[in-house]
């Protein structure tokens, strides 16, 4: 990030307590325009703290050296960006950069030990029954009965499938309630629905269904990305519900990916046909290999490679020219990690790539760090990708 010596300059009068009202002013305006601009404040401000450790006796001349530093700009300058500026501030030159190679070297220490602060993410869920029961699932447990009712029988069968299988008799009274079933980050479950249909939830994600479906339709919610295998049904559709857009069938494999924290959301179809719904906008009929995509009532159709889609059902990130933000958003679920960008156009980056989830994050972050001009790194838990 350049920034221009009016701000340095403003910088060192903030820290000596000389600024006048105006200039106050001027700085909080330059510090409430950018997250980056407060995190340079903050930066300068730490290591002249932590210079203040040594208990040195100094007084510098900041207006005299400004003036120096500025005159002397046809010369060879050692000092690059804002660390001149920061040595005149807190201790001699010689102090100054000695301190900061310490600090870069405690930093090396830790910012590429990515093992440290994330894993692979596993099967494991949240089940909220009708009664409010709360059943934890993971990859641990075997084969037994969750719950039985005079309605539906809810197990775990042998092949680690959350199953709800429903008995004749019926409880009206409970028509109306739902069960859901809670993916957290770094996690994936699969569940059967009482109806026959399978469905792989995606890290972060949220699925709100009844344990047995009755009258004209067979209606679930979903929040975040799933993969749905329907089970064909002429009499009753089968409507996936999110926030922004419905997608009804009859029966089919499709995808669909609905997380709050992205700005579009998609609906990918593998095989037989969908309708998508948004808003007041005209329903969209999909065949195998199109997508319906975009912005909420401004949906499109476009045809995709749908294993790009639905790659992750198999174990597998796969990318085609994605951007790093995108790729980010995906990392940080399933691996359970912060990501921090540098600036924003570290966000447009792209990559092509694929590699398998259960491998460690290092992998993934070689394959992107060989093929862009970008690094990543650890700071205080949080994953920072910059620019090379």
């Amino acid at each position: 990030m350049k920034i221009d010596d009016r701000i340095y300059e403003l910088i060192s009068g903030k820290l000596e307590n000389m600024l006048s009202s105006e200039e106050e002013l001027e700085l909080s305006n330059w510090l409430s325009e950018d997250v980056e601009h407060e995190k340079v404040f903050a930066e300068v401000k730490k290591i002249r703290d932590q210079a203040k450790l040594l208990h040195r006796n100094f007084t510098p001349d900041t207006e005299n050296v400004l003036k120096r530093l500025k005159g002397n700009r046809g010369k060879k300058v050692v000092f690059r960006g804002w660390w001149k500026y920061v040595a005149i501030l807190i201790v001699p030159l010689g102090i100054a950069l000695g301190l900061w190679q310490g600090l870069k070297r405690e930093q090396v220490v830790e910012h590429r030990q990515f093992s440290a602060i994330s894993t692979p993410g596993t099967e494991r869920a949240i089940l909220k029954l009708l009664d409010g029961e709360t059943v934890l699932l993971d990859s641990t447990m075997k084969s037994s009965l969750i719950a039985q009712g005079t309605d539906v029988r809810i197990e775990m069968d042998s092949n680690r499938l959350l199953r709800y299988s429903p008995n004749d008799s019926i409880a009206v009274s409970d028509v109306d309630k739902n069960n859901e079933l809670i993916i957290p980050k770094g996690g994936e479950y699969q569940i059967i629905l009482a109806d026959g249909t399978r469905v792989w939830l995606n890290s972060a994600s949220k699925l709100t269904f009844p344990p047995y479906f009755t009258g004209a339709e067979r209606r679930v919610t979903l929040s975040g990305e799933a993969f749905f295998d329907v089970a064909h049904d002429d009499k009753k559709p089968f409507i996936v519900e999110t926030a922004r857009m419905d997608v009804k069938v009859l029966g089919t494999r499709f995808n669909v990916n609905a997380y709050e924290d992205n700005e579009v959301v998609s609906a990918t179809l593998v095989n037989g046909s969908v309708e998508v719904f948004s808003g007041e906008q005209q329903t969209i009929r999909l065949a195998p290999g199109e997508q319906a995509y975009g912005k909420e009532s401004e949906l499109e159709k476009r045809e995709v490679n749908v294993r790009l889609y639905t790659s992750w059902i198999d174990g597998k990130f796969m990318f085609n020219n994605t951007e790093l933000e995108e790729i980010a958003k995906q990392i940080s679920r399933w691996y359970d990690v912060q990501i921090f960008f540098s600036n924003e156009n570290v966000k447009k980056v792209r990559f092509t790539g694929a590699i398998m989830k259960f491998k460690p994050l290092e992998d993934l972050i070689r394959m992107i760090e060989k093929t862009s001009q970008v690094r990543f790194s650890v700071k205080n838990k949080t994953i920072v990708i910059s620019e090379e």
